[in-house]
């Protein structure tokens, strides 16, 4: 009985006395973590910022070639050629001769 009260009083004068260092041990520890997850966030936020810029990169390089072939897409989008072909059908017609 008496060492396990010895044991229990040695325990907590040691948390006593180092009660700073397990502190900062212990802030420590959870900086690296927090620093983990900020690098682990940041790197999934890069490959999806690539990923958009890789898509923007081919859709920019498709309509250039629409462009170089007269193709209306090109210009106004697909949905926008749609409607400009739509409202406009009679240049449409002449541009198709001509070309």
């Amino acid at each position: 009985m008496w060492g396990a009260l010895f044991a229990v009083l040695l325990i907590a004068a040691i948390v006593i006395k180092f009660f700073w260092w397990i502190v900062g041990a212990a802030a420590v520890v959870g900086l690296f973590h927090i620093g983990r997850l900020i690098a682990l966030w940041y790197s999934e936020r890069s490959a999806a910022y690539a990923r958009y810029w890789a898509g923007l990169s081919a859709r920019a390089d498709q309509q250039h070639k629409w462009v170089l072939r007269g193709d209306d897409r090109g210009i106004y989008g697909s949905e926008g050629a749609e409607l400009m072909h739509r409202l406009f059908p009679a240049q449409n017609q002449i541009r198709r001769r001509t070309g």
